[in-house]
């Protein structure tokens, strides 16, 4: 039990759940869970991007990624265009991606404003900078 209650991971991915059960049920009228909202949004700002760039500015392995693309590719929301450079696929976002992606920004800030609330503003930025340091060393 001890494990439980002092591993670092167990309690992060614990905290992520319970975060993201936050987001998708303010997201769940667009039809979006939060992870794909992250996936949609990365390729509405890099236009057109290759899946293995994707995978890599979002830190997420392929097979997570392709699992998170297939019900927007399903939707119509992205497209997965011919094999580009060194055979990798380019996805890029739909006209029908920007309208879910504008239609779900409002929920997204207001699931995030709600948990910037109940955490606080400053204990959150404290948190994020942590986070995003001990990131960067592995």
């Amino acid at each position: 039990m001890e494990m439980l209650d002092t591993c670092i991971c167990t309690q992060l991915r614990t905290t992520a759940r319970v975060i993201t059960r936050v987001y998708d049920a303010l997201l769940r009228d667009t039809g979006l869970k939060a992870s794909q909202l992250a996936v949609l949004a990365a390729v509405d700002s890099a236009h057109s991007v290759s899946i293995a760039e994707l995978s890599k500015r979002l830190t997420m392995d392929r097979t997570t990624l392709t699992r998170n693309l297939k019900p927007l590719l399903s939707a119509e929301l992205v497209h997965l265009g011919d094999e580009g450079w060194r055979r990798s696929k380019l996805v890029r976002i739909t006209k029908a991606g920007q309208q879910r992606l504008a239609l779900a920004m409002p929920l997204w800030e207001r699931a995030q404003q709600d948990v910037c609330t109940r955490f606080g503003e400053q204990r959150w930025q404290a948190v994020r900078s942590h986070l995003r340091d001990l990131t960067s060393q592995y």
